[in-house]
């Protein structure tokens, strides 16, 4: 008798909600809130969709939030809950091949019992955007009972609709749920899957490595003319391609200037003996240039610029403007072959000597010189790489250990167990280093280049074969790697919760994968029968899927 009396107060309600807004408002078509206001939006199996239901779908979907106008357009809010509304009317055309029917009145009754409207959200809207799915919204009173008066005030002030389109929409968003739901229903994990799981999160790896980067071995090169003539003459076609892709940065240039320097650091604020220090020591290295040492041998010895000082104190070609004002005035008043007397900037005291000067377009073969050097240092530095790479594998595997062997790479002392090995002053030359744990998504190595290969073989790797039998290479840099340690997954920390929680995750993201699998499907079909039709100006400048398949609607 109370569910029936209860059925009954309900239903009176919602025959006095459409009453009033006949009465008040003047029925469905009053105060622009008709189906046809604004225009379609799109067109799905001949089903129309309204801008004002767009407008509306989009309170509903947030849960009445506003998002911030370059969060929407950052995640194309606007599109993702057409395209929502478009796989809605797919899903509901489908529910009613089933059978599957829901009325308006128990639409708006369901409503006023407890609050609940359906959003879709489309399926490529990504992680920051809600789902599809239910939103609860309060239409309660002081009391904390149901007031047909906030109801109707959303319904004709926030979503801009009269009660039956409402209802019809959440006609269409209720039987689209069912169908979801319906699709999702018999989606299974199975226990080894879950075990699965609980391995790969909870194993991982240590790996010692020793990395042999490119870009250490081409600072230490200095290519001769003869070096230059040969690599030329052996890659003619690869310089040619490369001078007619770099054009540009040849012809019509300001003066430049290459200069070398040699710095001695010192803080613009420090007290006047570490001053005079750094000046006397200057003052020696000048006198060393002028009296005919080898400039670019005094700055990669002494120079305290470890960028510039691995080339020799090279600082390449440079526009005027491009370095701190008292070595780019220095720098710009000498002649090519000159060298500075000592500069002083913020960064210390400088010897500078230029050793070139250009502008205006630069003759093609001295443009082809220059590209050939990067093209020979880098193909060199490769092989060379490699090289030390194969070679310090070659001595682990005759028993040295990693950190021995790197350490005769470098020309350093081997390390003495208790104390703290000697590192090159070279933060790029071979070094030994360990990664963290790391699991079987993870990226060990940080790096431009995909960590995957090397994840895999340390995931091969054993107690009893814990080295690499090959060094690896990740984008321009070669590894010699070996197991340090492996975390096995106890089956003592596999739980009935651990098992729960891990089996709802797993068969959340199978749902979601079904369902997409199962709307994409259909949105395929409608679009090959061509009956999706998008308004054109609601179609993003660079489109999103589904946009990217769907017709414009002409």
């Amino acid at each position: 008798m109370v569910q029936k009396f209860r059925g009954v107060v309900l239903g009176l309600i919602v025959f006095a909600l459409a009453a009033v807004f006949v009465l008040q408002f003047g029925g469905p078509q009053a105060q622009g809130c008709s189906e046809g206001a604004q225009g379609a939006a799109a067109e799905v199996y001949g089903r129309s969709i309204s801008r004002t239901e767009l407008n509306s779908a989009r309170v509903i979907v947030t849960g009445g939030s506003e998002y911030p106008p370059e969060v929407a357009q950052q995640y194309k809010l606007d599109q993702n809950v057409l395209y929502g509304l478009i796989e809605r009317e797919l899903l509901a055309r489908e529910a009613r091949k089933l059978g599957y029917a829901v009325s308006e009145d128990s639409v708006l009754q369901r409503v006023a019992d407890d609050g609940v409207l359906y959003g879709s959200m489309s399926i490529d809207g990504g992680p920051y955007l809600p789902p599809s799915g239910p939103r609860r919204f309060s239409f309660k009173d002081s009391k904390g009972e149901f007031d047909k008066d906030n109801l109707r005030g959303m319904i004709q002030y926030t979503l801009r609709r009269s009660v039956r389109e409402f209802a019809r929409s959440q006609a269409e968003e209720t039987i689209a749920q069912r169908m979801r739901e319906l699709i999702v229903a018999n989606v299974t994990v199975g226990p080894n899957e879950v075990w699965d799981s609980y391995v790969r999160e909870k194993e991982s790896v240590t790996l010692q490595y020793a990395r042999f980067a490119k870009g250490y071995y081409a600072q230490q090169l200095e290519p001769s003319a003869a070096d230059l003539t040969a690599f030329i003459a052996a890659h003619g076609k690869e310089v040619d391609a490369e001078y007619d892709k770099q054009k540009h940065r040849y012809t019509g240039l300001e003066k430049q200037v290459r200069a070398r320097h040699i710095l001695i650091k010192v803080a613009s604020d420090a007290e006047d003996a570490a001053k005079q220090a750094a000046r006397t020591k200057i003052d020696a290295l000048l006198a060393r240039a002028r009296a005919g040492e080898d400039f670019a041998a005094l700055a990669r010895a002494n120079s305290e610029d470890e960028g510039s000082a691995k080339k020799g104190g090279d600082l390449g070609f440079n526009p005027k403007g491009r370095m701190v004002k008292p070595f780019d005035d220095a720098q710009f008043a000498l002649q090519p072959g000159q060298i500075s007397d000592v500069v002083e900037s913020t960064f210390g005291y400088h010897v500078i000597k230029v050793e070139a000067a250009r502008e205006g377009d630069i003759p093609v073969d001295e443009a082809k010189r220059e590209l050939a050097d990067k093209h020979y240092r880098d193909s060199k530095a490769a092989e060379m790489a490699k090289r030390d790479a194969h070679e310090i594998l070659r001595k682990v595997q005759a028993g040295a250990t990693l950190e021995v062997a790197v350490a005769e790479l470098n020309g350093l002392p081997p390390p003495v167990e208790g104390e703290s090995p000697v590192t090159p002053n070279d933060p790029l030359a071979p070094q030994v280093h360990e990664t963290r744990g790391f699991g079987r998504t993870d990226t060990p190595i940080a790096g431009p280049f995909d960590s995957t290969p090397l994840v895999k073989a340390a995931y091969a790797l054993s107690e009893q074969a814990p080295l690499g039998t090959a060094p690896m290479q990740l984008g321009d840099d070669w590894f010699v790697y070996r197991l340090q340690t492996r975390t096995l997954a106890e089956p003592a920390g596999f739980t009935d919760a651990e098992r729960e929680r891990l089996e709802n995750a797993l068969r959340r993201r199978r749902q979601q994968d079904t369902l997409s699998a199962y709307i994409r499907n259909l949105r395929d079909k409608a679009l090959a029968e061509g009956k999706v039709f998008v308004e054109e100006s609601l179609l993003p400048k660079d489109p999103v899927p589904p946009a990217e398949e769907t017709k414009k609607k002409s």
